[in-house]
């Protein structure tokens, strides 16, 4: 029997798929799409909800999503307080352009007006520890919203900015803002560097200082304990008297150092006596000094 091939038979093309089948599977592709979709989206921005749509828009757009899908989409990416805003569309949204009518309504309850947002590229925005080019970046969109001009937001951010910085920015001769912030960054950075460094200097004088400080100490410590050891030696060195005698044979001389100081003791002296013993010329009494055994010899 020859091959159905050979014979120029060839086999009938399959049966077409069923229609339930091929709407389940684009069904199936579609969420699938959509899961992939969502994980690249952020949770809602309070603080910046129209930035917020313009990054969900940029990532659905090549999606070709419909409308129901996104505004499915915008719902999950809601917290409590959004959503608490939100509650009546949400519970029965429109029958069409349900996404734009969410969009709106959140844009008019977390969008600040151009009065608010003015106020604050005025008064509130500060360098801080930002780049300038950053600082720049947020007084343009600022501006943006509130219609402020140019030379507004360029004299702002130079009010904003270290005194050094615009000195170079000043002397520069291309004044367009969008040279002049590399410029101002690079300055920036360099006085973070110079200061860093002077930071690092001064921790090494602080060190120097500290181990000058010890070393003084201990010399004073040194000193003071010489101190005192001459102190322990000069006490037990006998004294002398004005005549270079010590006190000790002084008073071997009158008598012995239990001497009585007391005028009713009968080997009492007088100052006289007792200082220049028989050379005294003069006499207190009572003054035992004639009455002792070496006067009457």
């Amino acid at each position: 029997m020859m091959h159905p091939a050979v014979a120029g038979q060839f086999p009938p093309n399959p049966a077409p798929a069923n229609p339930t089948t091929q709407a389940v599977i684009k069904t199936e592709e579609s969420n699938l799409a959509t899961i992939s979709v969502s994980t690249r989206i952020p949770e809602f921005w309070v603080e910046l909800p129209r930035l917020w749509f313009a990054q969900f828009e940029a990532t659905m757009n090549p999606q070709k999503q419909g409308d129901d899908c996104k505004f499915q989409l915008v719902i999950s990416k809601l917290g409590r307080d959004a959503l608490q805003q939100v509650s009546d569309i949400v519970y029965k949204p429109p029958d069409s352009n349900k996404y734009q009518a969410l969009k709106d309504r959140l844009l008019q309850v977390f969008e600040e007006s151009p009065e608010r947002q003015f106020q604050r590229l005025v008064s509130e925005l500060d360098l801080g520890s930002q780049k300038p080019s950053q600082l720049l970046r947020k007084m343009r969109e600022l501006a943006r919203n509130c219609q402020a001009s140019e030379e507004t937001v360029q004299s702002l951010w130079f009010s904003r900015l270290p005194p050094a910085v615009r000195a170079v920015l000043a002397a520069s001769a291309d004044q367009k803002l969008d040279n002049l912030s590399p410029i101002a960054d690079k300055v920036m950075e360099s006085m973070h560097q110079t200061s860093l460094t002077g930071e690092l200097a001064s921790m090494g004088c602080h060190s120097a200082q500290v181990s000058v400080d010890k070393e003084l100490c201990t010399q004073m410590n040194n000193l003071m304990l010489e101190v005192a050891a001459l102190r322990n030696e000069v006490r037990r060195k006998p004294r002398f008297n004005f005549r270079g005698r010590s006190r000790s044979r002084s008073r071997s001389r009158y008598g012995s150092n239990s001497v009585a100081r007391t005028p009713e003791s009968p080997d009492w002296l007088c100052h006289y006596h007792f200082r220049f013993g028989a050379r005294s010329r003069r006499c207190e009494e009572p003054c035992n000094f004639n009455k002792r055994p070496s006067a009457e010899n």
